[in-house]
This record gives structure tokens, C-alpha cells and sequence, in this order.
């Protein structure tokens, strides 16, 4: 067995948003006409921060993409691409729970995922 180092137990939750958002965030962008580049750049962006970064990095990504979203919805109103969106950040923060040194950053995300999750897919939605 393997085990990761202390700076790298992050790590573990990185596979499902490498795997959906670089495409849904570059539509989230498409449907502001914002830049900030194709599906292609965020997958690179995200490669990076993966190889490079560190848990904090990790929850600004998550908090950029939380703004993105916002913003999107400010403009558009909810969809099945906000919904969609909303869901992985959601799954990703109760994830992160499992992780030390998210601090207040990641309590506050949290909370404020969770409200844009139910915002898009419902009140109900957890």
C-alpha cells in the first residue's frame, strides 16, 4: 500500500472535476462571453494545479469556479449546465470535508455551493 504524503491527501478528490468541468466551465463561459479559454485550456489549467498546487490552491479553483457559476446565473438564470456544474462543486466540498486545512475558506464555500445547488436542482437538493 501506498501511502500519500500529508501535502498530497488532496489529491484523492480531483478525479471528477478534472473529468467534468473543464468542458462545462468553458461552456459556462461560452454562455457569458467571457474569456478565459476552451475546454482544452481549463483541462491544462486544472493538469497543473493538480501537479503543482496544494490543498489551498485547490479551494481557490473551487471558488473561482463558484463565481463563474454565479455569475452565470446572474445572467442566464438556472439550467441543466448550472445544475450540472452545481452538483460537482457540491460533491467536491463534501468531500473535501474528509480533508484537513480547509479552514473557514472551505466552510464558507461550502455553504455558499450548497445554496447555488439548491438554487439549480432544487431545495431539496443536498
Amino acid at each position: 500500500m501506498t501511502v500519500a504524503r500529508a501535502r498530497d491527501r488532496w489529491l484523492f478528490l480531483t478525479p471528477e472535476a478534472e473529468a467534468e468541468l473543464p468542458v462545462a466551465l468553458a461552456a459556462l463561459r461560452a454562455g457569458l462571453d467571457e474569456p478565459g479559454g476552451d475546454a482544452a485550456a481549463e483541462a491544462e489549467r486544472l493538469r497543473r494545479l493538480v501537479v503543482n498546487g496544494r490543498y489551498p490552491d485547490w479551494l481557490r479553483y473551487l471558488a473561482d469556479c463558484r463565481g463563474l457559476l454565479e455569475r452565470y446565473l446572474e445572467r442566464v438564470g438556472p439550467d441543466a449546465l448550472a445544475a450540472h456544474v452545481a452538483t460537482v462543486l457540491n460533491e467536491q466540498h463534501m468531500l473535501a470535508l474528509t480533508v484537513a486545512g480547509g479552514g473557514s475558506l472551505g466552510q464558507r464555500e461550502r455553504a455558499r455551493v450548497a445554496e447555488l445547488l439548491r438554487a439549480t436542482v432544487g431545495p431539496a437538493a443536498r
